[in-house]
């Protein structure tokens, strides 16, 4: 969504943080795209991510 509003540039990697619950409990560094071609985005690490 933010890509295709334009708040951030499909040429530069980006970190996605989200999370469930309560507070955020993953992080991504991933290319982003915009919705159209969403299947071509590419996730480049995992920072990290919840142990259950």
């Amino acid at each position: 969504m933010a890509a295709d509003a334009g708040l951030i540039k499909t040429d530069e990697d980006v970190i996605g943080i989200g999370g469930s619950g309560v507070g955020a409990d993953a992080a991504l560094i991933l290319k982003p795209t915009n919705t159209h071609t969403f299947f071509d985005m590419r996730i480049k690490e995992v920072i990290c991510k919840p142990h259950f």
